[in-house]
């Protein structure tokens, strides 16, 4: 039998619906928006999350995207985010497998979007396909102080650019769109532009970008340490995750075998066509957040900033409820566990899945495979 983790979350009263439709380019304006809650931000466990992240081993240094040992000169080098189409027509998708974090959230239209972040972004011929971007992935992009790759942008997410709350490389601005994209002939636009290593290297040597932290950054995520697994004890079991997105109909499912949860869509594995091997991940994380509608447009947006919500944190085949808070714009997203501690990640990839309050209810969780694979047959 089904079993749902949640009960009744909070949800805002909108005066409008999740199935919102393909919107246009015009100036915006929030309408019927809740009112925002300041929040202040929880202090960190700075100290363990420092000792973390300053262990060394052969040479190698912690990630700050994943958690894993890497090379010195990526793991203290910004990393890269590329903004990811989510739909049928892009389908297959490369290079995404190679992220060590994924956002995935609504846009309009009921389709999802996704933003890869990489902080090995090397030996990739072809990434993408390459879309916009929206204000939401610009402020999740600006807390890793990642560059940022997508191809043009609602109104909205160009206030946020050029305000300068990240370092940007625009797919359509002229040089760019020669220098770091290129458009595959295997398919067709706006669905063809794609993005390479080499590319990546040179977008940030045209726009004189250093690739160095500020003397001022956090890692604004927290792992465990191997010798000691994070099977989030106070858990459920959850083997199978269905999230709501109307178009895309997401799922993963939980293989015991190597502790990771498998990616589908459409019905299908979605699979990474560089590779060829299906996405996965090593955490799962259900972030629900307040939204609004613009006028003019059917774009949607979310609260984020001075604000504080909850979710959920799926690992090992199990779950947890979690509750999330961020501060102003130049402030990071902090998890948090039951206990009130920061959240500590198991190490590896790592999914992040923006849903929409009041359709949170519509996500349906499975405590085995097997349940999952009788109530699809029903």
């Amino acid at each position: 039998m089904k079993k749902r983790l949640i009960s009744v979350f909070l949800v805002a009263t909108m005066a409008i619906s999740c199935f919102a439709a393909c919107g246009k380019d015009e100036q915006q304006e929030v309408v019927d928006a809740p009112v925002q809650v300041t929040v202040t931000e929880e202090p960190t466990d700075a100290e363990d999350k420092g000792a973390f992240f300053e262990q060394t081993k052969d040479g190698k240094v912690r990630s700050y995207i994943t958690g894993e040992w890497v090379d010195e000169e990526i793991g203290r080098s910004r990393p890269f985010a590329l903004m990811i189409e989510n739909t049928k027509d892009c389908l297959p998708q490369y290079g995404v497998g190679n992220a060590g974090i994924i956002y995935e959230c609504p846009v309009e239209g009921s389709i999802t979007r996704m933003m890869a972040i990489f902080d090995d972004y090397s030996g990739m011929d072809r990434i993408g396909n390459v879309r916009s971007s929206r204000p939401y992935f610009v402020y999740f992009a600006s807390e890793y102080e990642a560059v940022y790759g997508h191809a043009g942008g609602n109104p909205a997410a160009f206030d946020l650019i050029d305000q300068g709350l990240v370092d940007n490389l625009n797919g359509l601005d002229g040089d760019l769109s020669t220098d770091m994209y290129f458009r595959a002939k295997d398919s067709s636009a706006p669905h063809n532009l794609y993005a390479s290593s080499d590319g990546v290297v040179a977008g940030i040597k045209d726009r004189d970008y250093d690739m160095s932290y500020s003397s001022s950054f956090e890692p604004n995520l927290m792992f465990t340490d191997e010798s000691d697994p994070n099977m989030v004890a106070d858990g459920t079991n959850c083997e199978v995750i269905k999230l709501y997105y109307y178009y895309n109909h997401p799922y993963w499912i939980y293989n015991k075998e190597d502790g990771l949860y498998y990616r589908y869509e459409f019905g299908k594995a979605q699979i990474d066509a560089a590779t060829g091997e299906q996405l996965t991940a090593k955490n799962i994380i259900l972030q629900f957040a307040d939204w609004f509608s613009y006028t003019g447009s059917d774009y949607i947006g979310f609260f984020l900033n001075d604000y504080t919500g909850k979710g959920l944190y799926f690992t090992n085949g199990r779950a947890v409820e979690i509750s999330w808070t961020k501060g102003d714009e130049n402030t990071v997203t902090r998890y948090y566990a039951p206990s009130g501690e920061e959240l500590e990640l198991n190490v590896g990839k790592t999914w992040i899945q923006l849903c929409q309050d009041d359709c949170v209810e519509d996500n349906e969780y499975f405590e085995t495979v097997e349940e999952f694979e009788k109530s699809s047959k029903k």
